[in-house]
């Protein structure tokens, strides 16, 4: 009977899908954000598109946004200031506007206020320094359901003469930035593919557990981090498009996202452990309490980080917005821990694992793991490593969208790394073995403990680990 090779198979199964997502992302999805930019030579100026326009009179000017069946997610405007111009201070105001039941068609009398952006006057340049364009204003604001949006921009006059007129708009390079619908329209595709596979993979790999009379603490994981991937493929992703945003919709999904994680380097962290201890020896004070409040402390990091700063596109710069010292500091203070958290779950992965290998000798490794245990190493391995380059890519060439752009790759790497671990760990009669040396190292520790004997027979090893002589 053909066994799965883990050393060659696994590594094949999941760099091949990440080919096709990207052929995928390539020619089919295209750019994940989009800009339009319009140059208004003063303070008369118009322009139109079937989901924009576009009015610049005197002090203000006015964007009037139609986001249906073009723009999702969110949108971005922003005003540069010609090099030449006088320093000017904008303040930006955005509407949300939708129809009453009584407005006749196409009529939006009912508006709600949102977000709000306001830029102080720009530094003076140094004496000798050549004049640059600097950005007067930038304003972020995610669709949250309402079919029409107004943008208005306007001058504000000179703190030392607050009840002086506005002065006039100078020429000015207005950019309207949004992400297209055909990506997000391609990301719903991937993402009902994998929603539907994911479910699919729970309810089989569940009816396979209680079809049998024995049971493992380590199947218990893997059906609880299918469970999650159901989360992390996020199905409402398609509710929100559908709905033309919707903010409840996207914080229960990121902290979906963030519970995945979680649970996914608890695992890690439980299953190498037990690698290295019997089941015996495996209290819940000093084998289960650490891993618990590091991995607490990381789920905690991450969503305070999201609730009291949410996420910025790339290389889209907010900066320019009004930020307190106090909210700078807080905001360094969650990054850098959000950082250590993720630092120490590697390191103490690594160690774990290098303490295995250590302890049993390279050329032993072979002889005293089960095929999980080396399946587990093996196709881990390949997916830190392939999930690192994906983020150093970001970190080092990433352009405006990288992150969006990537996001179909991970969400691919990691539906198949939960592929290979349910196959690996799939019940079945021969599926609960023990380690030849009796220690019981599976994913949560746990599992039957067969005689040595019964091992032997089962696993097809043989004696299992040699000693020296032999």
């Amino acid at each position: 009977m053909c066994t799965c090779n883990y050393t060659y198979v696994g590594p094949a199964l999941l760099v091949l899908p990440l080919f096709l997502i990207s052929l995928v992302n390539l020619f089919v999805a295209g750019p994940p954000l989009k800009t339009i930019v319009l140059d208004a030579g003063g303070s008369s100026y118009g322009a139109s598109l079937p989901f924009m326009r576009l009015e610049v009179q005197g002090s203000e000017a006015k964007f009037s946004l139609y986001p249906t069946d073009e723009m999702t997610h969110f949108f971005v405007v922003t005003a540069y200031a010609s090099p030449s111009a006088p320093p000017l201070a904008l303040e930006a105001t955005v509407t949300g506007m939708r129809a009453a039941p009584t407005d006749p068609k196409g009529k939006y009398s009912l508006t709600e206020a949102l977000a709000r952006a306001s830029s102080p006057l720009p530094a003076a340049l140094p004496s000798g320094v050549p004049p640059r364009k600097h950005s007067s204003l930038q304003l972020l604001q995610p669709l949250v359901g309402h079919p029409q949006y107004s943008v208005l921009l306007s001058a504000r006059p000179p703190e030392s003469a607050p009840s002086a007129k506005a002065p006039n708009l100078p020429a000015m390079e207005y950019r309207l930035t949004y992400v297209p619908s055909r990506f997000s329209y391609t990301q719903s595709c991937v993402r009902a593919f994998f929603t539907l596979t994911s479910l699919a993979t729970l309810i089989a790999y569940t009816a396979a557990i209680l079809g049998r009379a024995r049971r493992e603490l380590g199947q218990a994981w893997v059906t609880a981090l299918l469970v999650l991937l159901v989360a992390l493929n996020d199905p409402l992703y398609i509710a929100r498009i559908a709905l033309g945003g919707s903010h409840a919709l996207y914080v229960v999904s990121v902290f979906g996202q963030i519970l995945f994680s979680g649970g996914l380097f608890l695992f890690w962290l439980v299953y190498a452990d037990g690698m290295n201890s019997s089941a015996a020896g495996r209290p819940f004070c000093s084998f289960y309490l650490p891993k618990l409040v590091l991995v607490g402390s990381y789920v905690v990091v991450s969503a305070l980080m999201f609730v009291m700063h949410g996420r910025v596109p790339d290389r889209i710069n907010l900066s320019d917005a009004a930020h307190s010292s106090a909210h700078d500091s807080t905001q360094l203070t969650l990054i850098g821990a959000l950082c250590a958290t993720l630092v120490a779950v590697g390191a103490w992965l690594m160690f774990l694992v290098s303490q295995a290998v250590y302890r049993l000798g390279w050329k032993r490794v072979e002889y005293i793991y089960t095929e999980r245990e080396k399946s587990f190493v093996g196709i881990t391995i390949v997916f830190v490593t392939l999930s690192l380059c994906g983020h150093l890519y970001r970190a080092l060439h990433g352009r405006r969208g990288s992150w969006m752009q990537l996001q179909l790759p991970f969400l691919t790497l990691t539906n198949s790394y939960l592929a290979l671990l349910a196959h690996a760990f799939w019940p079945s009669d021969a599926g609960a073995i023990a380690p030849a040396d009796g220690g019981g190292g599976y994913a949560a520790g746990g599992g039957a403990d067969y005689d040595d004997d019964d091992d032997d027979e089962r696993s097809g090893k043989g004696q299992g680990l040699l000693d020296d002589e032999d």
